[in-house]
C-alpha cells in the first residue's frame, strides 16, 4: 500500500486509496483533478469551560525592512506558563505567553514569528499529544492556548520554526513568479524529433506573442505558457516536468538571508518556564456521554480540535469512529468516490476501479508526465454527475507552496464556483476539502525551505479557510493540527497512522450512523 505512493503531491488521501483498493468490494473509485484544503472556524467546546481566543482575521503585516541584528533568537526568547500554580482539569485551557527577543536580549516590537506548539504526555507510554493555537499580537508577544484533553502530567513543546525575518524572506520570495524551472517537450510527428522548451506557471511578458504557446484557461484561473518551437505548432506538446536545478532559487537570496535558514534560527525548541510537567486532573463538570455525529454544521464538524491517543486521533468536535474493513465496505457500498491521485489500478475480485490523475500544472515532480493527462479540478467537477451516492474529496496545496499566493487563491475560487454548479444540478453530492500537513525538507537544505516551508503550506491552508469559510454543504477536513502534534515523522506523504486516522474522519462524515 504505502509502496504504491507516487511522488510529489501524492499525499494522505492519495495513499488512502491504496488501502481502499484492497478493502472495499462493490464500489467504484474514480479519482481526478486537483485536491484542495480548508478550515472553517472554531468549533463548539469539548466541555463548557473550553474557550479559545479567536485569532486575528488578518496576519501581522510584515512591511518592514529586515534588520539581521534584531532577528528573533531562541536562547533569549521567553516562554512562560500563565497561572502556573492554579489547578488544571481536563477541559480547561492552558495559556502560555511567548516574548520574542533578539540576540542581545532586547524585546522585539513586531510580530511574524512562526511557531509550532504542542502538548505531550509526560508518560510516553500514553503517546497523547495535541496542538497549541498561537495568536500573534503583532508586537513581539504571542499567546499560545492548549485545550486540555486528557488526564495526567503534560509537557509543553514550543518550537521556533522561523523567526519573522526568515518569514519576511519567504514572503518576498513567494511573490517572485516563474522561479521554478519547468520544461515541456514538443514532438515532430513526421521526423519524431523532440524539442524541449521552457514553460512558465505565470505570465512571462518577455515572450513576444509569436514565440508563445499559451495553454492557459481563464475559466479555471489556470496559467501555463511555453516557449514555442520555431518549426512546430503548439499542439505538438507531449509531456512536461520540473527541473530540480535550484540555482535560480539560490540566486534570489543573499548570504545573510541564507543564515536565517540555519541553526539556531531554524526549527529550534524553546525553553519553557517553569520546566516541570503540569498535572491535569479529571474534570468536575458533567461531560456529554457522546459527541454529536459528524454531520450538521459542516464548518464545525470538519474542524481540527482534538488530540492523539496512541495511534488514534480523538476528535473533540464530532464522533469520529475507528472503521474496520467490514465497516468501510458497508459504508461505501453503491457509492462512487472521486479523489485526486496518480496511477490506475483495478481489483476485479471486488469490482473496484481506481483511476488516478494529477491536478493541472504546476506539478513539482522530476519524472516526465503526459501533458494531456492534466486536468483542472473545476473542469472535472463540471463534468461529474453527482448525487447522494457520490463522494468527492479534494486536496490541493503541496505543488503550490512555491507560487504566489494569488495563484492558489484564484484557482480555489474557480473550484468553489464549480462546486456550486455541481451541487445545484446534483443535490446531495458529498464534497470534502482537506488541508495540508507539515512535511520533511530533504536533508535540511535551505532551498527546500525556500520552496516548501511549513509556513508556506500553512498560508495556503489559511487561504483555503478563507475561500471556503462560508460555503455550505462542503465539509473541510482540517488535518493541519493532526500533523503538528503527530508522534511520527513529518512527511508530505504521511505515514500509515496518519492515513488511517484521516480516513476515519472521512468515513465518519460519509457514514455517521454506522
Amino acid at each position: 500500500m504505502a509502496s504504491a505512493r507516487a511522488y510529489a503531491v501524492f499525499t494522505v488521501l492519495t495513499a488512502a486509496v491504496f488501502i481502499t483498493t484492497w478493502m472495499f468490494p462493490y464500489q467504484q473509485f474514480m479519482t481526478w483533478g486537483q485536491y484542495t484544503t480548508v478550515y472553517q472556524g472554531v468549533p463548539k467546546p469539548m466541555v463548557s469551560k473550553l474557550r479559545l481566543i479567536q485569532p486575528p482575521v488578518q496576519p501581522c503585516l510584515l512591511n518592514y525592512s529586515i534588520h539581521f541584528d534584531q532577528t528573533t533568537y531562541p536562547t533569549y526568547t521567553e516562554v512562560v506558563v500563565l497561572n502556573r500554580d492554579r489547578l488544571y482539569r481536563k477541559g480547561d485551557v492552558l495559556t502560555v505567553k511567548v516574548v520574542a527577543r533578539d540576540k542581545e536580549g532586547r524585546s522585539k516590537t513586531y510580530g511574524g514569528d512562526f511557531f509550532r506548539a504542542r502538548l505531550v504526555s509526560s508518560d510516553r507510554s500514553l503517546q497523547a499529544s495535541s496542538a497549541g493555537h498561537v495568536t500573534d499580537h503583532c508586537n513581539g508577544t504571542y499567546t499560545v492556548q492548549f485545550p486540555l484533553y486528557w488526564v495526567g502530567n503534560i509537557s509543553i513543546k514550543i518550537q521556533l520554526v522561523h523567526p519573522s525575518e526568515a518569514v519576511k524572506v519567504l514572503q518576498s520570495l513567494r511573490q517572485v513568479p516563474n522561479k521554478r524551472d519547468f520544461h515541456c517537450t514538443f514532438v515532430d510527428r513526421k521526423t519524431k524529433g523532440q524539442y524541449t522548451q521552457q514553460c512558465f506557471s505565470s505570465n512571462n511578458p518577455s515572450l513576444p506573442p509569436h514565440r508563445k504557446c499559451d495553454f492557459s484557461k481563464p475559466e479555471a484561473n489556470g496559467t501555463w505558457i511555453c516557449e514555442k518551437p520555431e518549426k512546430l505548432p503548439c499542439s505538438a506538446i507531449t509531456k512536461c516536468r520540473w527541473n530540480p536545478d535550484m540555482s535560480r532559487v539560490r540566486g534570489l537570496v543573499s548570504q545573510e538571508e541564507i543564515k536565517l535558514f540555519q541553526k539556531p534560527y531554524l526549527e529550534t525548541e524553546l525553553e519553557v518556564h517553569p520546566k516541570e510537567p503540569i498535572r491535569v486532573l479529571e474534570t468536575e463538570l458533567p461531560t456529554p456521554e457522546h459527541l454529536p455525529a459528524c454531520t450538521g454544521n459542516t464548518r464545525e464538524s470538519g474542524a481540527s480540535l482534538g488530540h492523539w491517543s496512541g495511534k488514534v486521533w480523538k476528535s473533540a468536535v464530532c464522533n469520529v469512529r475507528v472503521f474496520t474493513k467490514e465497516d468501510i465496505r458497508q459504508c461505501l457500498a453503491n457509492k462512487t468516490v472521486y479523489m485526486q491521485v496518480f496511477r490506475v489500478r483495478n481489483n476485479n475480485q471486488w469490482n473496484i476501479s481506481v483511476c488516478y490523475r494529477f491536478h493541472n500544472v504546476p506539478v513539482q515532480g522530476s519524472p516526465w508526465v503526459n501533458f494531456h493527462d492534466y486536468r483542472y479540478t473545476a473542469d472535472e467537477l463540471d463534468a461529474t454527475e453527482g448525487g447522494p451516492n457520490t463522494v468527492i474529496v479534494l486536496s490541493l496545496w503541496a505543488h503550490f507552496t512555491a507560487e504566489p499566493l494569488d495563484m492558489i487563491r484564484s484557482r480555489l475560487y474557480a473550484i468553489r464556483g464549480a462546486i456550486h454548479r455541481l451541487q445545484r444540478r446534483s443535490p446531495g453530492t458529498l464534497v470534502f476539502v482537506r488541508t495540508g500537513t507539515t512535511r520533511e525538507h530533504k536533508g535540511g537544505k535551505f532551498e527546500y525551505y525556500l520552496l516548501a516551508s511549513d509556513w508556506l503550506a500553512y498560508q495556503i491552508t489559511e487561504v483555503i479557510r478563507e475561500v471556503f469559510r462560508d460555503v455550505p454543504d462542503v465539509v473541510v477536513l482540517d488535518t493541519w493540527d493532526m500533523s503538528v502534534c503527530q508522534w511520527g515523522k513529518d512527511q508530505v506523504h504521511p505515514d500509515q497512522t496518519m492515513v488511517d486516522n484521516q480516513l476515519n474522519r472521512l468515513f465518519s462524515h460519509i457514514c455517521p450512523k454506522y
